[in-house]
């Protein structure tokens, strides 16, 4: 037997073990052979991976559109108030009264003085002004009184006549639509000194009346013996004074015309403003009672008419703001507006 046995059994061992390391090693990829210049110690370094650089976008902001700064408004041009002229109209009402508080507050002789200067400047210029008046109506016939009311006696009493012969016939065509309410108390010294002027209207007028007693009592003298007896028509017609008088309609409209005493002319005269008022009678009857001639000549009933025509001369005269006309242009267009209307 082999001397050494297990030496050799262990070497054959290795040898088989080495062969089939090599073999494993060896393998493509793997083998020592196919690594030569790598030698039995050796590491693979590790690439370093190319880094990514992102590139950061920084964020942009939207621009706000351009934005005008808001357009100044034109300051007002603020007109700068000019002082009244010396001596003028403006003037006297703006520092006549500081010359009076002077001299009030402190009466010297200089204040007192100064303020009658001053008042005295007034009066005579007020004078300047009547003659200047006088002045501007002679001629005209549109500013002279005489053409209205004549001064002299002898045309103003027959004007009066004229006026009251159309008044009784105006009374009595009232008469014959229209009635009067007579409301009195027994006690009442005025329904007393009224009755008998109420009579003669009754009478004289043909006008008819029904006597109402508040009281239910007849007048002392004796009048109006077939009287009402009131049943509540004075409340409700608000009668608080008597006597009181109402013109009643034949349609059953009530006015009333006094409450109080009366003369025969002034209740005649109230009838015939009630008829007016209430359309019982014409503008041209109405205007017949009146004591005055052309009539038609009524300057107020004439411009109201124009009044946009005139707001349309005061703009082209380029003070639309206060509408003032020119006094000569004014009077220009009044008188052509009274020609047109005779």
């Amino acid at each position: 037997m082999l001397r050494y046995p297990n030496k050799i059994l262990l070497s054959l061992t290795l040898c088989a073990l080495t062969q089939s390391a090599f073999a494993e090693v060896g393998s493509p990829g793997f083998g020592f052979f196919d690594k030569k210049a790598e030698g039995w110690f050796f590491y693979n370094e590790e690439e370093p991976e190319e880094e990514i650089e992102i590139e950061e976008i920084e964020p942009q902001i939207a621009a706000e559109p351009e934005t005008k700064p808001p357009e100044k408004e034109p300051e007002p041009v603020l007109a700068i108030p000019t002082a009244p002229s010396v001596l003028s109209a403006s003037w006297f009402r703006e520092n006549l009264p500081k010359y009076k508080d002077a001299a009030w507050d402190n009466p010297t002789v200089e204040n007192l003085r100064t303020y009658l200067y001053l008042q005295r400047y007034a009066m005579d210029r007020s004078e300047q002004f009547a003659n200047a008046s006088e002045m501007a109506v002679v001629g005209d016939p549109f500013l002279d009184e005489e053409a209205r009311r004549p001064s002299a006696t002898y045309a103003s009493q027959k004007l009066d006549r004229w006026a009251g012969n159309e008044s009784d016939k105006l009374i009595a065509k009232i008469a014959k639509k229209a009635g009067m309410f007579f409301f009195f108390k027994s006690d009442s010294n005025a329904s007393q000194i009224q009755a008998p002027i109420v009579s003669a209207l009754k009478f004289r007028e043909n006008f008819t009346v029904l006597p109402v007693s508040v009281d239910g009592k007849p007048l002392p003298d004796g009048s109006f013996p077939d009287f009402r007896v009131d049943e509540g028509q004075a409340e409700r017609l608000g009668v608080v004074d008597y006597p009181s008088l109402f013109l009643v309609s034949g349609e059953r409209e009530v006015e009333p015309v006094s409450q109080g005493i009366l003369s025969l002319a002034e209740i005649k005269h109230r009838i015939i403003l009630v008829a007016n008022r209430r359309g019982w009678i014409t503008a041209e009857e109405f205007n017949k009672t009146k004591p005055i001639m052309n009539l038609d000549r009524n300057l107020a009933a004439i411009l109201d008419q124009d009044s946009k025509e005139l707001s349309s001369i005061a703009a082209q005269s380029g003070d639309a703001e206060s509408n003032f006309i020119p006094p000569e242009k004014l009077s220009e267009f009044i008188q052509k507006k009274f020609l047109q209307d005779r």
